[in-house]
């Protein structure tokens, strides 16, 4: 027992010691590949273009590399480090596609061609290649590619079909990286666009003898890749083995790959194909990270941190780029925050705090109050001239309604008397403070529903309401909701508050077409004389409406209804009976009349009309026999009108219902609009209505220039146009 517990004892103190050792050895490594500086006006923008690598130095494909942040820093200097975007460098892609043509490789020519063929289909999409065989190449001869630079995979292709190995022909290394070199640099155009030698070899640079085949040496090559062009070439080189793998210099491959940036790949005949994949997916991890810098004219030495989500601590190295010029570090933006909004409800006033940053470029600072829900401002602005770094406003509420929802706006005026903007909108608003003016309530009124009925004889709706202080009331208003759908079926338009507390209105369609019992909900507000608006708990009613009358009963009704058609039956009656009598009254044969001919048989149907059309005094209306056909589901078309940014579905149709909207995961999204909610609306339909439901959303929704309320479904009414928050407008259309 002694004895496990001393071994488990050892375990955990050598897990303890390992652990941040093991830890250290999986962090990641960055190298970067190469810089491109372009002056912008009075800033210079920097594209870093970059690639991490593991423990081993390979490659970490972009979709395992998950950037949190990345920041580049000038060195040498007292700036702070410049926050940078990290993505896909997306710019042009030239590579020069170096094959072997040399004797040594006719056996193995063919599967060479087809291993470097298919890892080209995983290549970057905007990759250019140009295709060049080597073997015996003089120093003063060019290169002369099969297939010039092109992004076309099938010309590419079949430019490497045409490589073939030249019988007893020597490897002339170095002459061929060194032209393929001169090929890229007078390729490339702009600070951009990026470069890339893949070098694929069985043997040295050397003749059947062993002497040397290039007069270039390889010190020459790797000068001319990393100081001797506009930029940085990596060189990738792949080096096929024999048994033994005498016939290549391994180390030589492996620095030459190394000391420009590139990565190699060493392997026997079996795994060519993994051999050019790994070049092709070193080619892809590449990313680029940008940022606006103000460095000195000359050669510059920065950093690049990158902080992976991961990774405990950045990863970071050096590089040096080259400024055209001294580029001044411009004064700080100005900005205004509001950094504490406090309300005293003893004094009803609301005390604000602000800071604001380069104060002494400012003229004003103004803080104004606007309403939401109307869009106007609400005087008087506060305004504070020659503005200094804190500020402290007292706004009482003047202008403020009660339960309404308000703004505390803040804006400013530079020495030139402009309105500051700030970010790419160039919004005025440099803060913005809402909130809902609630004062305390002091002696309210309350109430409640005691009652609601629906009478389907008067179609009338029968409200009960049970409040103390009726002479403190001035209006009501309110709407009801159908429980099952949740839809809005109806809106009381506020009405002067009956002395008798009794609210009597007429039965809304919905109701009254309803086959069978259905559960409301209804909600009331009363509105006191002096302006406070006063809510009651919601009430829910069923609305039974009586059953439909027998055949019998519809029957009558129908001919009670319509005396003319009675005494028609009445006479046909008659006239049938007097037939009856005369044809079977005895006659002389010799004194029979000739027989009448018969009357037609009527094939005319009376329609029964519903209880509803009866009791109105409707008249039954004669129709041919015939079979409805079944409607068909209502779609809702939605067009978007006006957005911030252009979104991939600018219409939609549907008929699945609700329909949401939204910044994200709705059924329509507005990602790049920021006033609109994450789950900001939804669209219903019941019957041939329209529905539109404020999800509380942050900035509201309109139908037309009306904001409707939160949470409760809203008919259109006919209406053509919603607006989502500030920017976002829509026409919606049921077809």
């Amino acid at each position: 027992m002694k004895g496990t517990r001393k071994t488990l004892m050892l375990l955990i103190f050598g897990v303890l010691i390992l652990w941040p050792l093991a830890a250290h050895a999986q962090t990641p490594g960055l190298i970067v590949i190469h810089s491109a500086a372009e002056g912008r006006g009075d800033s210079l923008d920097l594209s870093v273009f970059f690639t991490m690598v593991d423990p081993e130095g390979q490659p970490l494909p972009r979709d395992a590399i998950n950037v949190e942040a990345a920041t580049i820093e000038l060195l040498g200097g007292d700036k702070p480090p410049v926050e940078a975007g990290v993505g896909d460098p997306g710019t042009p892609f030239y590579i020069v596609l170096l094959l072997d043509g040399s004797g040594s490789m006719a056996n193995v020519i063919g599967e060479v061609r087809e291993a470097a063929k298919e890892a080209l289909d995983g290549a970057p999409p905007n990759a250019y290649f140009s295709v060049v065989k080597f073997n015996e190449l003089a120093i003063d001869e060019e290169l002369r590619p099969i297939e010039n630079f092109t992004n076309d995979l099938v010309l590419v292709k079949s430019a490497i079909d045409a490589v073939t190995s030249d019988p007893n022909a020597p490897t002339c290394l170095y002459n061929a990286t060194y032209r393929a070199l001169e090929l890229l640099d007078r390729q490339i155009k702009g600070p951009q666009e990026r470069k890339a030698i893949i070098l694929f070899t069985d043997g040295k640079d050397e003749r059947a003898d062993g002497t040397p085949c290039s007069q270039r040496k390889y010190e020459d090559v790797i000068y001319r890749a990393t100081r001797g062009g506009p930029s940085l070439t990596p060189i990738h080189t792949i080096g096929l083995c024999d048994a033994g793998c005498g016939n290549l210099n391994q180390a030589e491959l492996r620095t030459m790959a190394g000391d420009t940036l590139g990565f190699s790949a060493l392997g026997g005949r079996e795994n060519l194909g993994s051999l050019f994949e790994r070049i092709i997916d070193g080619l892809n991890s590449q990313l680029v990270a940008k940022a606006k810098l103000y460095p000195n004219q000359g050669e510059n030495l920065a950093a690049l941190s990158i902080k992976l989500r991961d990774v405990a601590a950045p990863v970071s190295t050096t590089f040096n780029f080259f400024s055209d010029r001294d580029y001044d570090v411009p004064p700080p933006p100005v900005t205004s925050k509001i950094t504490s909004l406090i309300y005293d409800d003893d004094q009803d006033v609301y005390n604000l705090s602000l800071s604001v940053s380069s104060p002494e470029q400012l003229q004003q600072v103004i803080v104004e109050v606007w309403d939401e829900k109307n869009g106007t401002q609400v005087p008087p602005a506060q305004i504070f001239e020659n503005p200094e770094a804190t500020l402290q406003l007292e706004r009482n509420s003047d202008g403020l309604i009660d339960g309404r929802e308000y703004s505390f706006r803040v804006k400013a005026l530079d020495k030139k008397g402009f309105l500051v903007t700030v970010g790419e909108e160039q919004e005025t608003m440099l803060d913005v403070a809402e909130f809902v003016y609630e004062p305390p309530q002091r002696e309210s009124v309350a109430f409640r529903i005691k009652s609601a009925q629906a009478n389907y004889g008067t179609e009338q709706l029968t409200i009960d309401v049970d409040v103390l202080a009726t002479d403190q009331i001035n209006t009501y208003e309110g709407f009801i909701v159908d429980k099952t759908t949740g839809a809005g079926i109806y809106d009381f338009e506020p009405a002067l508050f009956p002395t008798d507390r009794r609210i009597q209105v007429e039965l809304p369609q919905s109701v009254r077409q309803v086959q069978g019992s259905r559960e409301y909900r209804l909600t009331l507000f009363l509105v006191t004389k002096d302006g406070i608006r006063l809510e009651a708990e919601p009430y829910e009613f069923t609305a039974v409406p009586p059953p439909p009358p027998g055949l019998l009963v519809r029957v009558w009704l129908a001919l009670s209804s319509n005396l003319v058609v009675v005494a028609s039956i009445v006479i046909i009656l008659v006239c049938a009976v007097g037939v009856i009598i005369i044809w079977q009254r005895p006659a002389r044969k010799e004194n029979l009349p000739p027989p009448l001919p018969r009357p037609p048989v009527d094939q005319t149907m009376i329609a029964p009309l519903p209880a509803e059309a009866l009791a109105a005094g409707q008249r039954p209306v004669a129709q041919a026999a015939a079979k409805s056909q079944p409607g068909q589901p209502p779609q809702l078309r939605l067009k978007v009108l006006k957005t911030s940014m252009a979104i991939p579905e600018s219409e939609k149709v549907t008929s699945q219902f609700p329909l949401t909207l939204g910044r994200e995961g709705c059924d329509l999204n507005f990602p790049e609009d920021r006033h609109i909610s994450r789950r900001h609306a939804e669209f219903s339909v019941q019957g041939n209505q329209i529905y539109v439901t404020d999800l509380a959303s942050r900035n509201g929704t309109f139908i037309g220039d009306q904001q409707i309320t939160p949470n409760q479904p809203t008919p259109l009414n006919g209406a053509k146009n919603v607006r989502l928050g500030k920017r976002t407008f829509l026409q919606v259309d049921l077809l």
